[in-house]
Protein backbone atom coordinates (compact mmCIF):
# COMPACT_ATOMS: atom_id res chain seq x y z
CA UNK A 1 0.00 0.00 0.00
CA UNK A 2 1.64 3.55 -0.71
CA UNK A 3 1.78 6.03 1.41
CA UNK A 4 -1.69 8.15 1.45
CA UNK A 5 -0.26 11.92 1.75
CA UNK A 6 -3.12 14.31 -0.20
CA UNK A 7 -6.03 13.51 -2.02
CA UNK A 8 -6.39 11.91 -5.30
CA UNK A 9 -6.11 8.50 -6.64
CA UNK A 10 -3.37 5.86 -5.75
CA UNK A 11 -2.44 2.99 -8.04
CA UNK A 12 -1.31 -0.22 -5.77
CA UNK A 13 0.46 -2.99 -8.17
CA UNK A 14 0.93 -5.49 -5.01
CA UNK A 15 -2.98 -5.36 -4.84
CA UNK A 16 -3.93 -8.16 -6.70
CA UNK A 17 -1.68 -11.61 -7.02
CA UNK A 18 0.14 -12.75 -9.80
CA UNK A 19 0.96 -16.09 -11.68
CA UNK A 20 4.15 -17.62 -10.18
CA UNK A 21 5.52 -19.64 -12.48
CA UNK A 22 6.97 -22.96 -11.37
CA UNK A 23 9.34 -25.26 -11.95
CA UNK A 24 8.88 -26.84 -15.55
CA UNK A 25 6.68 -29.67 -15.35
CA UNK A 26 7.54 -31.66 -18.22
CA UNK A 27 9.82 -34.91 -17.28
CA UNK A 28 13.53 -34.93 -17.82
CA UNK A 29 14.92 -38.44 -19.36
CA UNK A 30 17.46 -40.50 -17.08
CA UNK A 31 19.36 -43.82 -18.11
CA UNK A 32 21.66 -45.53 -15.47
CA UNK A 33 24.48 -47.99 -16.93
CA UNK A 34 27.78 -49.20 -17.22
CA UNK A 35 30.58 -47.15 -19.42
CA UNK A 36 33.97 -47.44 -20.38
CA UNK A 37 34.74 -43.47 -19.74
CA UNK A 38 32.83 -40.61 -18.55
CA UNK A 39 31.72 -38.75 -15.16
CA UNK A 40 30.69 -40.74 -12.18
CA UNK A 41 27.75 -38.10 -11.02
CA UNK A 42 24.52 -37.12 -12.69
CA UNK A 43 25.24 -35.02 -15.58
CA UNK A 44 23.07 -33.24 -17.96
CA UNK A 45 23.82 -34.30 -22.02
CA UNK A 46 21.69 -31.98 -24.61
CA UNK A 47 22.62 -34.63 -27.53
CA UNK A 48 24.45 -37.45 -29.47
CA UNK A 49 27.35 -35.99 -29.46
CA UNK A 50 27.80 -34.25 -26.43
CA UNK A 51 27.19 -37.38 -25.37
CA UNK A 52 29.97 -39.29 -27.44
CA UNK A 53 31.85 -36.40 -26.54
CA UNK A 54 31.85 -37.58 -22.59
CA UNK A 55 31.24 -40.80 -22.54
CA UNK A 56 32.67 -41.85 -25.81
CA UNK A 57 31.23 -43.24 -28.94
CA UNK A 58 30.76 -46.69 -30.71
CA UNK A 59 34.06 -46.84 -32.10
CA UNK A 60 35.75 -47.65 -29.23
CA UNK A 61 33.64 -50.16 -27.53
CA UNK A 62 33.23 -53.29 -28.03
CA UNK A 63 31.60 -55.64 -26.52
CA UNK A 64 28.23 -53.02 -26.94
CA UNK A 65 27.39 -50.51 -24.08
CA UNK A 66 23.79 -50.85 -23.25
CA UNK A 67 23.67 -47.32 -21.74
CA UNK A 68 25.42 -46.05 -25.36
CA UNK A 69 22.43 -47.68 -27.32
CA UNK A 70 19.80 -46.77 -25.22
CA UNK A 71 20.95 -43.06 -25.80
CA UNK A 72 21.58 -43.50 -28.65
CA UNK A 73 18.25 -44.33 -29.21
CA UNK A 74 16.60 -42.10 -26.96
CA UNK A 75 18.11 -39.26 -29.57
CA UNK A 76 17.25 -40.84 -32.61
CA UNK A 77 13.56 -40.97 -31.36
CA UNK A 78 13.31 -37.23 -30.65
CA UNK A 79 14.62 -36.76 -27.09
CA UNK A 80 16.07 -33.61 -26.10
CA UNK A 81 18.16 -33.48 -22.70
CA UNK A 82 18.88 -36.25 -20.97
CA UNK A 83 20.87 -37.09 -17.46
CA UNK A 84 23.01 -39.57 -17.57
CA UNK A 85 24.65 -41.52 -14.46
CA UNK A 86 27.26 -43.88 -15.43
CA UNK A 87 27.48 -46.73 -12.41
CA UNK A 88 31.25 -48.03 -10.89
CA UNK A 89 31.74 -51.24 -8.77
CA UNK A 90 31.82 -48.97 -5.39
CA UNK A 91 34.22 -51.42 -3.31
CA UNK A 92 37.77 -52.17 -3.39
CA UNK A 93 37.18 -53.98 -6.95
CA UNK A 94 35.84 -51.07 -8.57
CA UNK A 95 38.47 -49.08 -11.16
CA UNK A 96 41.43 -47.15 -10.81
CA UNK A 97 42.42 -43.74 -12.30
CA UNK A 98 45.02 -43.09 -15.14
CA UNK A 99 47.75 -40.85 -14.10
CA UNK A 100 51.13 -39.46 -13.99
CA UNK A 101 53.47 -36.93 -11.97
CA UNK A 102 55.79 -33.98 -13.85
CA UNK A 103 58.73 -32.39 -12.01
CA UNK A 104 59.17 -28.61 -12.18
CA UNK A 105 61.59 -26.48 -13.82
CA UNK A 106 63.87 -26.35 -10.98
CA UNK A 107 67.69 -26.19 -12.07
CA UNK A 108 68.71 -27.30 -8.65
CA UNK A 109 67.14 -30.45 -8.49
CA UNK A 110 63.25 -30.59 -9.64
CA UNK A 111 60.79 -31.92 -7.62
CA UNK A 112 57.09 -32.47 -8.04
CA UNK A 113 55.02 -29.99 -9.63
CA UNK A 114 51.53 -31.68 -10.73
CA UNK A 115 50.17 -34.51 -10.75
CA UNK A 116 47.86 -35.15 -14.28
CA UNK A 117 45.18 -37.58 -13.42
CA UNK A 118 42.40 -39.29 -15.78
CA UNK A 119 38.97 -37.45 -15.91
CA UNK A 120 37.53 -40.12 -14.42
CA UNK A 121 38.45 -44.00 -13.52
CA UNK A 122 38.95 -46.58 -16.50
CA UNK A 123 41.03 -47.87 -18.58
CA UNK A 124 40.31 -45.40 -21.28
CA UNK A 125 42.75 -42.93 -19.40
CA UNK A 126 45.91 -45.15 -20.44
CA UNK A 127 45.03 -43.52 -23.77
CA UNK A 128 45.41 -40.08 -22.57
CA UNK A 129 48.44 -37.92 -23.54
CA UNK A 130 49.94 -34.74 -22.28
CA UNK A 131 52.23 -32.44 -23.50
CA UNK A 132 53.64 -29.17 -21.42
CA UNK A 133 54.74 -26.40 -23.41
CA UNK A 134 56.25 -22.73 -22.74
CA UNK A 135 53.15 -20.05 -22.06
CA UNK A 136 53.14 -17.28 -23.96
CA UNK A 137 53.34 -14.52 -20.39
CA UNK A 138 57.07 -13.74 -20.59
CA UNK A 139 59.04 -12.20 -17.59
CA UNK A 140 59.36 -8.27 -18.03
CA UNK A 141 63.29 -8.32 -16.64
CA UNK A 142 64.47 -12.25 -18.06
CA UNK A 143 62.09 -12.98 -20.71
CA UNK A 144 61.46 -16.11 -19.41
CA UNK A 145 58.46 -17.45 -19.86
CA UNK A 146 56.07 -17.57 -16.30
CA UNK A 147 53.46 -19.60 -17.73
CA UNK A 148 52.65 -22.56 -19.53
CA UNK A 149 50.34 -24.90 -21.90
CA UNK A 150 48.99 -28.08 -21.38
CA UNK A 151 48.03 -30.40 -24.99
CA UNK A 152 46.05 -32.93 -24.27
CA UNK A 153 45.75 -36.34 -26.78
CA UNK A 154 43.38 -38.99 -26.64
CA UNK A 155 44.29 -42.42 -28.66
CA UNK A 156 47.77 -41.34 -30.05
CA UNK A 157 50.10 -38.38 -30.34
CA UNK A 158 49.92 -36.76 -33.87
CA UNK A 159 48.63 -33.58 -33.92
CA UNK A 160 45.13 -35.37 -34.95
CA UNK A 161 44.38 -36.85 -31.77
CA UNK A 162 45.00 -33.25 -30.16
CA UNK A 163 41.17 -32.79 -27.91
CA UNK A 164 42.07 -29.99 -25.87
CA UNK A 165 44.66 -27.06 -25.28
CA UNK A 166 44.82 -24.93 -22.06
CA UNK A 167 47.17 -22.02 -22.59
CA UNK A 168 48.99 -19.69 -20.33
CA UNK A 169 48.83 -21.12 -16.98
CA UNK A 170 50.20 -20.67 -13.80
CA UNK A 171 50.85 -23.10 -10.62
CA UNK A 172 50.41 -19.36 -8.78
CA UNK A 173 47.08 -19.88 -6.58
CA UNK A 174 44.82 -17.10 -7.67
CA UNK A 175 47.08 -15.81 -10.14
CA UNK A 176 45.50 -13.76 -13.11
CA UNK A 177 46.71 -12.81 -16.92
CA UNK A 178 44.85 -10.38 -18.52
CA UNK A 179 42.14 -10.15 -15.46
CA UNK A 180 41.10 -13.45 -15.65
CA UNK A 181 42.03 -16.31 -13.65
CA UNK A 182 44.78 -18.59 -14.91
CA UNK A 183 45.57 -21.11 -11.70
CA UNK A 184 45.95 -24.03 -13.23
CA UNK A 185 43.07 -25.92 -10.94
CA UNK A 186 41.17 -23.46 -10.98
CA UNK A 187 40.78 -23.51 -15.19
CA UNK A 188 41.46 -27.24 -16.04
CA UNK A 189 39.66 -28.73 -12.97
CA UNK A 190 36.37 -26.31 -13.30
CA UNK A 191 32.98 -28.39 -12.88
CA UNK A 192 30.98 -26.26 -15.34
CA UNK A 193 34.18 -25.93 -18.01
CA UNK A 194 36.66 -27.76 -17.54
CA UNK A 195 38.71 -30.60 -19.03
CA UNK A 196 36.77 -33.66 -20.40
CA UNK A 197 39.99 -35.32 -20.10
CA UNK A 198 42.11 -34.54 -17.47
CA UNK A 199 42.66 -33.67 -13.59
CA UNK A 200 44.80 -31.70 -12.12
CA UNK A 201 46.64 -32.64 -8.52
CA UNK A 202 48.83 -29.23 -7.43
CA UNK A 203 52.24 -31.00 -5.90
CA UNK A 204 53.86 -27.32 -6.38
CA UNK A 205 52.47 -25.97 -3.40
CA UNK A 206 52.15 -29.39 -1.33
CA UNK A 207 52.26 -27.88 2.64
CA UNK A 208 54.35 -31.20 3.72
CA UNK A 209 57.32 -29.73 1.24
CA UNK A 210 59.93 -27.84 3.72
CA UNK A 211 61.53 -25.81 0.66
CA UNK A 212 58.75 -25.38 -2.11
CA UNK A 213 60.23 -24.24 -5.57
CA UNK A 214 59.38 -20.20 -6.09
CA UNK A 215 57.35 -19.60 -9.06
CA UNK A 216 57.64 -19.33 -12.12
CA UNK A 217 60.11 -22.52 -11.65
CA UNK A 218 57.40 -24.38 -9.54
CA UNK A 219 55.83 -24.74 -13.35
CA UNK A 220 55.82 -27.94 -15.18
CA UNK A 221 58.92 -28.45 -17.24
CA UNK A 222 58.15 -28.44 -20.88
CA UNK A 223 57.97 -31.58 -22.71
CA UNK A 224 60.70 -32.97 -24.81
CA UNK A 225 60.33 -32.71 -28.47
CA UNK A 226 57.83 -34.97 -29.74
CA UNK A 227 57.85 -37.45 -26.06
CA UNK A 228 54.20 -37.03 -25.14
CA UNK A 229 53.39 -38.23 -21.10
CA UNK A 230 51.10 -40.97 -21.23
CA UNK A 231 49.04 -41.74 -18.51
CA UNK A 232 49.40 -45.16 -16.82
CA UNK A 233 47.08 -47.24 -14.28
CA UNK A 234 43.83 -46.81 -15.37
CA UNK A 235 41.91 -50.36 -14.69
CA UNK A 236 38.29 -51.16 -15.43
CA UNK A 237 38.02 -52.78 -12.42
CA UNK A 238 35.79 -56.23 -11.70
CA UNK A 239 32.25 -56.05 -13.52
CA UNK A 240 29.24 -54.06 -11.25
CA UNK A 241 26.62 -55.38 -9.26
CA UNK A 242 23.22 -54.50 -9.87
CA UNK A 243 23.82 -52.89 -6.09
CA UNK A 244 26.05 -50.67 -7.46
CA UNK A 245 23.75 -49.49 -10.60
CA UNK A 246 20.84 -48.93 -7.44
CA UNK A 247 23.46 -46.88 -6.10
CA UNK A 248 23.70 -44.57 -8.94
CA UNK A 249 20.69 -44.24 -9.60
CA UNK A 250 19.95 -42.84 -6.04
CA UNK A 251 21.94 -39.71 -6.99
CA UNK A 252 18.80 -38.37 -8.61
CA UNK A 253 17.97 -38.00 -5.13
CA UNK A 254 19.82 -34.49 -5.30
CA UNK A 255 17.22 -33.50 -7.76
CA UNK A 256 14.11 -32.69 -5.59
CA UNK A 257 10.70 -32.07 -7.12
CA UNK A 258 11.81 -32.94 -10.55
CA UNK A 259 9.67 -35.60 -12.50
CA UNK A 260 11.99 -38.14 -14.36
CA UNK A 261 11.54 -40.79 -16.87
CA UNK A 262 14.05 -43.79 -15.38
CA UNK A 263 15.20 -46.34 -18.04
CA UNK A 264 17.80 -48.80 -16.40
CA UNK A 265 19.15 -50.30 -19.77
CA UNK A 266 20.33 -53.99 -19.56
CA UNK A 267 18.30 -54.33 -15.79
CA UNK A 268 15.28 -57.43 -16.72
CA UNK A 269 16.46 -59.36 -13.49
CA UNK A 270 12.13 -59.07 -11.73
CA UNK A 271 13.57 -58.48 -8.16
CA UNK A 272 15.98 -55.68 -9.13
CA UNK A 273 13.10 -53.86 -11.41
CA UNK A 274 10.96 -53.91 -8.63
CA UNK A 275 13.54 -51.99 -6.75
CA UNK A 276 13.99 -49.47 -9.25
CA UNK A 277 10.26 -49.22 -9.37
CA UNK A 278 10.32 -48.76 -5.43
CA UNK A 279 12.59 -46.31 -6.05
CA UNK A 280 10.23 -44.00 -8.72
CA UNK A 281 7.58 -44.41 -6.38
CA UNK A 282 9.19 -43.36 -3.19
CA UNK A 283 10.02 -39.82 -4.76
CA UNK A 284 6.44 -39.85 -6.19
CA UNK A 285 7.81 -38.06 -9.26
CA UNK A 286 9.49 -40.68 -11.02
CA UNK A 287 8.36 -43.23 -13.87
CA UNK A 288 10.06 -46.36 -14.85
CA UNK A 289 10.20 -47.62 -18.88
CA UNK A 290 10.87 -51.51 -18.52
CA UNK A 291 12.93 -53.30 -21.14
CA UNK A 292 11.90 -57.00 -21.78
CA UNK A 293 14.43 -59.41 -21.66
CA UNK A 294 15.67 -61.04 -24.68
CA UNK A 295 14.36 -63.86 -26.71
CA UNK A 296 11.33 -64.04 -24.56
CA UNK A 297 8.40 -65.55 -26.60
CA UNK A 298 5.36 -63.36 -26.01
CA UNK A 299 3.74 -65.90 -23.53
CA UNK A 300 6.85 -65.83 -22.14
CA UNK A 301 6.62 -61.74 -21.93
CA UNK A 302 2.90 -62.22 -20.27
CA UNK A 303 4.51 -64.59 -17.41
CA UNK A 304 7.08 -62.10 -17.24
CA UNK A 305 5.04 -59.50 -16.83
CA UNK A 306 2.90 -61.03 -13.83
CA UNK A 307 5.30 -62.50 -11.80
CA UNK A 308 4.92 -61.25 -8.35
CA UNK A 309 8.56 -59.61 -8.80
CA UNK A 310 6.73 -56.93 -11.19
CA UNK A 311 4.95 -54.42 -8.99
CA UNK A 312 1.87 -53.42 -9.98
CA UNK A 313 2.52 -49.95 -10.15
CA UNK A 314 1.50 -46.79 -11.64
CA UNK A 315 4.27 -45.45 -12.45
CA UNK A 316 5.96 -47.67 -14.65
CA UNK A 317 5.36 -49.61 -17.59
CA UNK A 318 7.02 -52.31 -19.98
CA UNK A 319 7.77 -52.43 -23.58
CA UNK A 320 7.89 -55.44 -25.94
CA UNK A 321 9.86 -56.40 -28.06
CA UNK A 322 13.35 -55.78 -28.54
CA UNK A 323 13.58 -53.96 -31.68
CA UNK A 324 16.09 -54.35 -34.41
CA UNK A 325 18.47 -51.05 -35.66
CA UNK A 326 21.21 -50.75 -38.29
CA UNK A 327 24.46 -52.05 -36.15
CA UNK A 328 26.49 -49.19 -35.09
CA UNK A 329 29.39 -50.70 -34.39
CA UNK A 330 29.72 -52.21 -37.62
CA UNK A 331 31.24 -50.40 -40.51
CA UNK A 332 29.30 -53.22 -42.88
CA UNK A 333 26.29 -51.99 -44.40
CA UNK A 334 23.19 -54.15 -43.70
CA UNK A 335 24.51 -55.26 -40.53
CA UNK A 336 21.62 -55.38 -37.94
CA UNK A 337 21.54 -55.63 -34.32
CA UNK A 338 18.74 -56.30 -31.69
CA UNK A 339 18.34 -54.16 -28.58
CA UNK A 340 16.28 -52.94 -25.71
CA UNK A 341 13.23 -50.61 -27.34
CA UNK A 342 14.07 -48.52 -23.64
CA UNK A 343 16.01 -45.53 -25.45
CA UNK A 344 13.80 -45.13 -27.88
CA UNK A 345 10.21 -45.34 -25.88
CA UNK A 346 11.74 -42.90 -23.25
CA UNK A 347 12.86 -40.80 -26.91
CA UNK A 348 9.06 -40.57 -27.50
CA UNK A 349 7.61 -39.75 -24.22
CA UNK A 350 9.98 -36.54 -24.17
CA UNK A 351 9.29 -35.94 -28.11
CA UNK A 352 5.70 -36.31 -27.38
CA UNK A 353 5.47 -34.15 -23.94
CA UNK A 354 7.09 -31.01 -26.03
CA UNK A 355 4.93 -31.52 -29.40
CA UNK A 356 1.02 -32.54 -27.92
CA UNK A 357 1.58 -32.42 -24.09
CA UNK A 358 2.07 -34.78 -20.56
CA UNK A 359 -1.67 -35.67 -21.42
CA UNK A 360 -1.26 -37.20 -24.90
CA UNK A 361 -0.62 -40.71 -24.28
CA UNK A 362 2.74 -41.65 -26.50
CA UNK A 363 1.73 -44.01 -28.46
CA UNK A 364 -0.16 -44.22 -31.32
CA UNK A 365 0.52 -43.98 -35.21
CA UNK A 366 2.24 -40.86 -34.49
CA UNK A 367 4.94 -42.61 -31.86
CA UNK A 368 6.90 -44.11 -34.53
CA UNK A 369 10.13 -45.32 -33.73
CA UNK A 370 12.87 -43.08 -36.14
CA UNK A 371 15.86 -45.80 -36.60
CA UNK A 372 13.73 -48.69 -35.50
CA UNK A 373 14.28 -51.11 -39.18
CA UNK A 374 12.04 -54.54 -37.60
CA UNK A 375 11.01 -56.66 -34.37
CA UNK A 376 12.46 -59.08 -32.56
CA UNK A 377 8.66 -60.59 -33.19
CA UNK A 378 5.92 -59.67 -35.53
CA UNK A 379 3.08 -59.88 -32.99
CA UNK A 380 -0.53 -61.01 -34.31
CA UNK A 381 -3.42 -59.83 -32.55
CA UNK A 382 -3.76 -62.72 -30.47
CA UNK A 383 -0.49 -61.91 -28.94
CA UNK A 384 -1.31 -58.39 -28.75
CA UNK A 385 -4.65 -58.80 -26.78
CA UNK A 386 -2.69 -61.20 -24.42
CA UNK A 387 0.34 -58.49 -23.76
CA UNK A 388 -2.34 -56.20 -23.08
CA UNK A 389 -4.50 -57.82 -20.41
CA UNK A 390 -1.42 -58.28 -19.29
CA UNK A 391 -0.45 -54.91 -19.29
CA UNK A 392 2.22 -54.98 -21.46
CA UNK A 393 2.60 -52.06 -24.40
CA UNK A 394 3.33 -53.54 -27.86
CA UNK A 395 5.64 -52.61 -30.33
CA UNK A 396 3.89 -53.20 -34.17
CA UNK A 397 5.12 -52.44 -37.63
CA UNK A 398 2.73 -50.35 -39.06
CA UNK A 399 2.68 -49.89 -42.91
CA UNK A 400 3.22 -46.12 -44.04
CA UNK A 401 4.42 -45.68 -40.47
CA UNK A 402 7.44 -47.78 -39.52
CA UNK A 403 7.35 -49.16 -36.34
CA UNK A 404 4.81 -48.00 -33.71
CA UNK A 405 4.10 -48.04 -29.86
CA UNK A 406 1.01 -49.89 -30.03
CA UNK A 407 -0.12 -49.33 -26.13
CA UNK A 408 -0.03 -47.04 -23.11
CA UNK A 409 -0.64 -49.24 -20.15
CA UNK A 410 1.13 -48.63 -16.50
CA UNK A 411 1.61 -51.65 -14.41
CA UNK A 412 -1.54 -50.34 -12.00
CA UNK A 413 -4.59 -52.38 -12.02
CA UNK A 414 -6.71 -49.87 -11.15
CA UNK A 415 -8.71 -47.82 -14.35
CA UNK A 416 -8.06 -44.38 -12.78
CA UNK A 417 -3.93 -45.36 -13.22
CA UNK A 418 -4.29 -47.92 -16.26
CA UNK A 419 -3.30 -45.11 -18.50
CA UNK A 420 0.54 -43.71 -18.44
CA UNK A 421 -0.73 -40.29 -19.77
CA UNK A 422 -3.06 -40.17 -17.15
CA UNK A 423 -0.57 -41.09 -14.48
CA UNK A 424 2.37 -38.90 -15.78
CA UNK A 425 -0.20 -35.98 -16.05
CA UNK A 426 -0.71 -36.49 -12.17
CA UNK A 427 2.94 -36.33 -11.52
CA UNK A 428 2.93 -33.19 -13.63
CA UNK A 429 0.45 -31.56 -12.22
CA UNK A 430 1.35 -32.28 -8.31
CA UNK A 431 4.84 -30.76 -9.32
CA UNK A 432 3.74 -27.78 -10.87
CA UNK A 433 1.21 -27.17 -8.00
CA UNK A 434 3.52 -27.74 -5.46
CA UNK A 435 6.21 -25.17 -6.64
CA UNK A 436 3.51 -22.50 -7.28
CA UNK A 437 2.22 -23.13 -3.57
CA UNK A 438 5.50 -23.02 -2.05
CA UNK A 439 5.40 -18.88 -1.20
CA UNK A 440 2.54 -19.56 0.40
CA UNK A 441 4.91 -20.94 3.50
CA UNK A 442 5.13 -18.64 6.11
CA UNK A 443 2.70 -15.97 5.16
CA UNK A 444 -0.20 -15.00 7.32
CA UNK A 445 -2.61 -18.05 7.07
CA UNK A 446 -5.80 -15.67 6.39
CA UNK A 447 -8.45 -15.37 3.31
CA UNK A 448 -6.24 -13.11 1.25
CA UNK A 449 -3.42 -15.75 1.27
CA UNK A 450 -6.89 -18.35 0.74
CA UNK A 451 -8.01 -15.67 -2.05
CA UNK A 452 -3.93 -15.41 -3.88
CA UNK A 453 -3.55 -19.27 -3.52
CA UNK A 454 -7.14 -19.91 -5.20
CA UNK A 455 -6.22 -17.29 -8.25
CA UNK A 456 -3.31 -18.61 -8.93
CA UNK A 457 -3.35 -22.04 -9.02
CA UNK A 458 -6.71 -21.19 -10.98
CA UNK A 459 -5.60 -19.60 -13.31
CA UNK A 460 -2.46 -22.20 -14.31
CA UNK A 461 -4.93 -25.36 -14.24
CA UNK A 462 -7.64 -23.09 -16.63
CA UNK A 463 -3.89 -22.49 -18.77
CA UNK A 464 -3.58 -26.52 -18.88
CA UNK A 465 -7.28 -27.04 -19.69
CA UNK A 466 -7.61 -24.72 -22.00
CA UNK A 467 -4.51 -26.51 -23.76
CA UNK A 468 -5.96 -29.95 -23.80
CA UNK A 469 -4.63 -30.95 -20.56
CA UNK A 470 -8.21 -31.59 -18.89
CA UNK A 471 -11.33 -32.88 -19.41
CA UNK A 472 -14.62 -30.38 -19.44
CA UNK A 473 -16.22 -27.81 -22.13
CA UNK A 474 -15.83 -25.20 -19.39
CA UNK A 475 -13.36 -24.30 -16.63
CA UNK A 476 -15.64 -25.49 -14.30
CA UNK A 477 -16.29 -28.94 -15.07
CA UNK A 478 -12.91 -29.51 -15.72
CA UNK A 479 -11.58 -28.62 -12.38
CA UNK A 480 -12.21 -27.15 -8.75
CA UNK A 481 -10.08 -25.22 -5.85
CA UNK A 482 -11.00 -25.44 -2.48
CA UNK A 483 -9.34 -22.93 -0.12
CA UNK A 484 -11.36 -21.00 2.46
CA UNK A 485 -12.86 -21.22 5.51
CA UNK A 486 -14.22 -24.59 5.07
CA UNK A 487 -11.37 -26.64 4.74
CA UNK A 488 -9.27 -24.02 7.43
CA UNK A 489 -10.67 -23.70 10.47
CA UNK A 490 -9.24 -22.07 13.59
CA UNK A 491 -8.07 -25.11 14.84
CA UNK A 492 -5.68 -26.49 11.82
CA UNK A 493 -4.74 -22.32 11.40
CA UNK A 494 -3.80 -22.33 14.73
CA UNK A 495 -1.44 -25.71 13.65
CA UNK A 496 0.18 -23.87 10.66
CA UNK A 497 -1.61 -25.98 8.33
CA UNK A 498 -2.93 -24.55 4.70
CA UNK A 499 -5.47 -27.02 3.23
CA UNK A 500 -5.47 -26.40 -0.39
CA UNK A 501 -8.08 -29.09 -1.98
CA UNK A 502 -8.01 -29.68 -5.93
CA UNK A 503 -9.95 -31.81 -8.01
CA UNK A 504 -9.12 -32.46 -11.67
CA UNK A 505 -11.20 -34.09 -14.55
CA UNK A 506 -8.19 -36.15 -16.44
CA UNK A 507 -8.14 -36.65 -20.15
CA UNK A 508 -8.21 -40.63 -21.19
CA UNK A 509 -7.24 -42.61 -24.15
CA UNK A 510 -9.23 -43.42 -26.77
CA UNK A 511 -7.72 -46.82 -26.31
CA UNK A 512 -10.17 -48.77 -28.19
CA UNK A 513 -12.39 -47.83 -31.48
CA UNK A 514 -15.27 -48.94 -31.51
CA UNK A 515 -17.18 -48.29 -35.07
CA UNK A 516 -20.84 -50.07 -36.02
CA UNK A 517 -21.55 -50.02 -39.82
CA UNK A 518 -25.89 -50.34 -39.99
CA UNK A 519 -26.17 -51.41 -43.66
CA UNK A 520 -29.72 -51.06 -44.14
CA UNK A 521 -31.26 -53.21 -47.57
CA UNK A 522 -34.40 -54.82 -48.38
CA UNK A 523 -36.02 -53.96 -45.35
CA UNK A 524 -33.38 -55.35 -42.93
CA UNK A 525 -30.83 -54.23 -40.62
CA UNK A 526 -27.53 -55.73 -40.59
CA UNK A 527 -25.01 -54.62 -37.85
CA UNK A 528 -21.50 -54.66 -37.55
CA UNK A 529 -19.07 -53.53 -34.70
CA UNK A 530 -14.98 -53.52 -35.99
CA UNK A 531 -12.57 -52.70 -33.35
Amino acid sequence: MPALTHPGVYVDESAFPTYISATPGNAVACFVGVAPRGPIGPKIVNSWKQFTTLYGGFETQYPPSSLHLAVFGYFSAGGTSAVIIRAIRLDTQGPSTASASLDDQNSEGAQPSIEVQAANPGTWGNDVYVDILPGRVLDPLTSVPITFSIVVKYQGTAPINVVERWTDLSMVPGSTHLGQHNYALDLVNSTYNGSNFIRLVDLANDPGVLEPTPAPANNPAPTPSNVSTQLSGGDEGQPITFNDQYQALTQLDQYPNQPFVINMPGVTNVTDVGQVVSYAEQRTDGFVVIDPPAGMAPDGMVAYAQSPGIPASAQAAIYYPQVLIADPYSMNPGITRLMPPGGFVVGQYINTDITRGVQKAPAGLGASLNGVLGLEYTLTNQDQGDLNLANVNCLVAMSGYGVVIWGARTLSPYLITRYVSVERTIIYLATELVAMSRFAVFEPNDWVLWNQVTQILAQFLTQFWQSGGLSGKSASEAFYIICDQTNNTPLTIQQGVLNIEIGVALEFPAEFVVIKIGQWAGGQNVSVTTT
